[in-house]
């Protein structure tokens, strides 16, 4: 039986790359896999710290092992999940093979069985297989993997989980709650900053839509000493850029201009990228209707995104950063068209909550929006 870690949200990412540092120190090459798009910026930024955790050790062995990252497509490629299964065979050395594989979530419907197969597939073929999971509710553990709880939160401000115990409390058949490290955090955390989609200016039925809510959040942010080579955290020294902010949402509005190939605009970019921009604010826009549209382009700024290569700040869907963190997150509120048609706002909000409002380690923003029936279209 072999490792998975149970998804908990917060600090799952990190003990996947301590342990993806082990087996490189060891000698063993690491195979970092994506079987999604909604994974590539986390396997991405896996590998990419992995990277530089070799770089900057003073000690290195003498022959360390290497990085190997694997992208597939296990939603609109079944043949994919063969081709990962080759391919990952192929790396086996000496009996061996080292695995990651971030944001798994085996229970989900269309790629949950694919990674289910996958991780079979892995164990029966190699009996040295060592491959650790993160993104697993308890419910969908694969037989092939043990189970290791990760019910410690490691990166959050108590401030922050106060906005996210909610969601896990509402979850806990599905995944276990938080437990107590035992060692006191070293202060409360910030305020959580709430901002409302609310006024004459305000257009639209989400802030995504809304111009007004781009100047409002972009304000705050500059408030914060955002790009501007200071900080007004308290106790906060470093400096912040923009590259430690990220405004995410859920809403399938989300986009940024949409060209033709004579680079003719032919659909304005969401209102609340607008308002960040017109306060001045250098912006990258992760949304579906970019990935669609613009799919090379889109791969390059989620390369980007997933190291922070970039000083800009990301405005993106929820999908495209699950294992992501930034200092400073904000929260919109919003609806999918497809995914969300017949959910309840509870189920959305806990949603919300565990794969947004957790990739937060410092200052959260949350976007309020007056109570009202939420109609999907």
């Amino acid at each position: 039986m072999k490792p998975v870690l149970l998804l908990l949200f917060c600090g799952k990412t990190v003990v996947l790359v301590l342990q993806g540092v082990r087996w490189l120190l060891q000698g063993h090459d690491v195979q970092v896999v994506s079987t999604i798009y909604s994974t590539r910026a986390a396997s991405r930024m896996v590998a990419g710290q992995l990277g530089m955790a070799l770089s900057a050790d003073p000690t290195p062995p003498p022959t360390p092992g290497s990085i190997v990252l694997h992208q597939y497509d296990f939603v609109n490629r079944e043949a994919d999940v063969q081709q990962a299964v080759t391919d990952l065979l192929a790396r086996v050395k000496d009996g061996q093979l080292h695995v990651l594989l971030d944001e798994a979530l085996f229970g989900s419907n269309v790629y949950g069985p694919r990674n289910t197969t996958l991780v079979a597939r892995l164990a029966e073929s190699v009996p040295g297989l060592h491959l650790w999971a993160a993104g697993v509710l308890h419910t969908d553990i694969p037989p092939s993997l043990q189970p290791e709880p990760l019910t410690v939160p490691l990166r959050c401000a108590p401030s922050v989980l106060r906005e996210v115990q909610p969601a896990v409390g509402r979850l806990t058949a599905r995944i276990h709650n938080y437990s107590d490290s035992g060692v006191p955090a070293p202060g409360d955390g910030l305020r959580v900053i709430r901002l409302s989609h609310h006024g004459n200016a305000h257009r639209g039925r989400w802030p995504v839509e809304c111009q007004q809510c781009g100047k409002e959040v972009a304000a705050e942010l500059l408030r914060l000493g955002v790009g501007s080579g200071g900080s007004s955290l308290p106790n906060s020294p470093t400096p912040l850029s923009y590259r430690d902010v990220v405004i995410i949402t859920r809403s399938s509005e989300l986009q940024d201009d949409i060209e033709d190939d004579a680079g003719r605009v032919t659909s304005r970019a969401s209102g609340v990228v607008r308002g960040l921009r017109d306060e001045g604010l250098p912006v990258c826009v992760l949304g579906e209707q970019d990935y669609r549209h613009n799919r090379a382009r889109w791969e390059r700024d989620v390369d980007d995104v997933a190291v922070a290569a970039t000083d800009r700040v990301t405005v993106t869907h929820l999908d495209c950063v699950h294992g992501l963190e930034r200092r400073v997150v904000v929260m919109l509120p919003g609806r999918h068209k497809e995914t969300d048609e017949g959910r309840s706002d509870e189920a959305i909000d806990v949603d919300d909550r565990l794969y947004a409002v957790s990739r937060c380690s410092t200052q959260l923003i949350m976007v309020d929006v007056p109570r009202r029936k939420c109609v999907v279209s």
